[in-house]
């Protein structure tokens, strides 16, 4: 067992006006890091309760280290780590657009994340109560067959990416979505389900199948145990078994197949890059960013991500194969939920009933995403970016209002979704993206990586 407590990456992108938190949920393997005192030293920001937080000012680009200490009621040092925080001003892209691939799985599936990027670099109009936006202009071609459109202050966008409920680094290199494994979309014309939905357990023809992914008028199940059959064995209804909030009966009129993986190419049985740039018209990718894979997290305390590592090699190698000159960044996946969210999903017993296991894994996979870019074999064109650490899931993960006890009117707010998040969540990951991507058009006007 990993001994280690903090979990900090090597540096943090911030950018000049922008509120940087580092929430310590995302940053202390513990299940209640506060029982330590947390102690930060920093030139710059302020260290609350619950997060780190610094917003640069005009003149503070450069970097600055940040150290974090733990310390028991006796001031007895428990462990400390040190990071840098790295402020840059924002700047325009230098020469033709730059091509951006975001993608993932359901965490990427709205395209929530790669549209606030964008249009927090390029939209010249903040809303109010939100981070600002910085009005720098058409400066990117977000692309992929999936789309989703941003309303600018004079204009719509569409940006493009690839994002799939379930999906894992193998479902992006092989093409087994389209068999006994496959997805399976339901017309269900507006429909009630949220993101407190998501996970529920359903029944449809004595087969199970658990609710994915939501849209207006369809949504995405995958199969449930023991539903393995080549075909989608779908009956005229589905029956809630378990879970979920939308508990009726609801009839079904259309469904299909999840697409396969969008890169493979059944004439040569494999991915190709250069292919599948050429059919949505397009001639290269300069900047590839990957969110994944809370799928297959299923082992607490799991240190042995070789059933991941596998296909990660197989995709970034084949990028890199084709474009040389791509640069691939890994998001880390968040904390998941600490407040019943883990339970309202899986229960007792099972794959990620574990809460503090599961949290454990995905400390120790964001590690390794980490020590994978940082390879000799990667480190020339790869970055790891450490999500977990500026994502609040204290209170940006779904929640049901609950009785205290079955003797109490009072209420309180128990997680209802083990891994997804909030619209605000989803947000914050689009903030995460939004530094870095400021930070890889300054390296990219520089020529590196």
């Amino acid at each position: 067992m990993n001994d280690r407590l903090i979990y900090v990456a090597k540096s943090y992108e911030l950018v000049i006006g922008d509120e940087f938190q580092m929430f310590y949920r995302g940053i202390i393997r513990s299940m209640n890091p506060y029982k330590y005192y947390i102690y930060c030293n920093c030139a710059k920001g302020r260290a609350y309760p619950r997060y780190f937080t610094y917003t640069p000012k005009e003149g503070d680009e450069g970097e600055y280290k940040l150290r974090i200490c733990l310390y028991d009621d006796f001031m007895n040092l428990i462990e400390e780590a040190e990071t840098t925080l790295v402020v840059n001003k924002i700047e325009k892209v230098k020469g033709e657009k730059l091509n951006i691939l975001c993608l993932g799985d359901s965490l990427t599936f709205n395209g929530v994340w790669p549209a606030i990027g964008c249009m927090r670099f390029e939209d010249s109009v903040t809303l109010e109560g939100d981070p600002k936006s910085y009005g720098m202009g058409d400066n990117f071609n977000f692309v992929g067959t999936m789309k989703k459109e941003i309303e600018y202050e004079n204009c719509t966008k569409v940006i493009g990416y690839e994002g799939y409920g379930g999906w894992q680094w193998r479902h992006f290199v092989l093409n087994e979505t389209v068999d006994a494994q496959a997805g399976v979309w339901v017309e269900y014309k507006n429909n009630p389900f949220t993101e407190n939905d998501q996970h529920s357990v359903w029944m449809s023809n004595n087969k199970k199948w658990v609710l994915e992914s939501i849209e207006k008028d369809r949504i995405k199940f995958k199969r449930g145990n023991g539903n393995w059959g080549i075909t989608a064995d779908i009956g005229r209804e589905f029956v809630n078994l378990e879970g979920g909030v939308h508990k009726d009966t609801f009839s079904v009129e259309k469904y299909e197949f999840e697409k396969g993986n969008p890169f493979f190419y059944k004439d040569i049985d494999g991915i190709d890059f250069k292919r599948y740039c050429k059919d949505i018209g397009i001639e290269k990718i300069d900047y590839l960013y990957i969110l994944l894979s809370w799928n297959g997290q299923y082992i607490p305390f799991n240190h042995d991500h070789s059933r991941h590592e596998e296909f990660m090699v197989k995709l970034i190698d084949k990028v890199h194969e084709d474009f040389k000159d791509c640069k691939v960044r890994l998001l880390g996946i968040q904390s998941c939920s600490i407040d019943g969210g883990m339970a309202s999903n899986y229960g007792a017993n099972g794959p990620y009933h574990d809460v503090f296991g599961e949290l454990s894994t995905a400390f120790f996979y964001n590690e390794f995403l980490e020590s994978f870019c940082d390879r000799k074999k990667y480190a020339s064109f790869m970055r790891y970016i450490d999500t977990k650490a500026m994502i609040d899931v204290e209170n940006n993960m779904p929640h049901f209002e609950l009785p205290v006890n079955a003797r109490s009117k009072k209420t309180e707010l128990i997680g209802s979704n083990g891994v997804h998040l909030t619209m605000d969540g989803y947000k914050q990951v689009g903030d995460v993206f939004f530094r870095n991507l400021v930070a890889d058009v300054i390296r990219h006007n520089k020529g590196e990586n």
